[in-house]
């Protein structure tokens, strides 16, 4: 298994999209969190720390990176030579689990440190109140830390399921973006889809849910830890059954 998690670990390093990926959210938080405090007008009745909430972008892009740590091997052919590395193929998308795991609690972390950094000082500086303190603060960080985690895991059972990338990433971000909206029309689903469903299940667990029906940070990080599982559990099933070069 440690061979595997070395070769995991030092695909996602040398690769230029898994950077791409990584940085490029991560620059979006930093542009978006300075202007948004540079320029923001706020009212005695905002609470600035939502705007702590645009590190929650980064949750999609850790999907889209555990979506290509699996799809991308089927696609350029590698995943053959890496079955002959690691011949167990549940150990192999195991081993791309766990890199996602610490990929994805990476990027939500830093991220979310990143956009405290800079937004609560400018807002200090501007003499702007704010009603974070450093305990709410920590809960969003470890929060942001774990649904993206979790999303990188969920990506890497949609991966290892479809295995196409571009399908998989339009199928996923269609969900999140499209589907889930969609269905809130429906009188009285508003409140299930920000309790139940994954979008719900990750913005309460990274701290930052809008609705009062949500379920609590730790409830919620368990809810989406299941469907993190169940998407892994079915994803090292067709990778056990099907072949490799379909």
């Amino acid at each position: 298994m440690s061979r595997a998690l070395t070769a995991e670990l030092f695909k996602l390093r040398t690769t230029r999209t898994s950077w791409g990926v990584t940085l490029g959210p991560l620059a979006l938080v930093v542009i978006i969190s300075t202007i948004a405090a540079l320029a923001g007008d706020f009212s005695p009745d905002d609470h600035e720390s939502e705007l702590l909430e645009i590190a929650g972008l980064v949750q999609i892009f850790a999907l889209v990176l555990g979506i290509l740590s699996v799809a991308t091997e089927f696609r350029h052919g590698t995943v053959t030579p890496s079955l002959l590395a690691v011949p167990d193929r549940t150990r192999l998308v195991l081993a791309k689990l766990v890199t996602a795991l610490v990929a994805g609690a990476l990027l939500g972390v830093v991220a979310t440190a990143a956009c405290a950094a800079i937004i609560l000082p400018i807002l200090s500086s501007r003499d702007i109140p704010t009603d974070t303190d450093g305990a709410e603060v920590l809960r969003l960080i470890v929060g942001n830390g774990a649904a993206s985690a979790l999303y990188a895991a969920i990506g890497i059972g949609l991966g290892a399921l479809v295995r196409n990338q571009v399908g998989a990433i339009i199928g996923a971000l269609g969900w999140i973006f499209l589907v889930e909206p969609l269905l809130t029309i429906i009188p009285g689903f508003d409140d299930v889809i920000s309790k139940w469903f994954p979008s719900g299940a990750a913005n309460a667990t990274a701290g930052t849910a809008s609705s009062e029906d949500a379920l609590g940070q730790v409830p919620a990080g368990l809810l989406l830890a299941a469907y993190a599982a169940a998407f892994v559990a079915a994803g090292i099933v067709m990778v056990r059954r099907r072949d490799v070069s379909a």
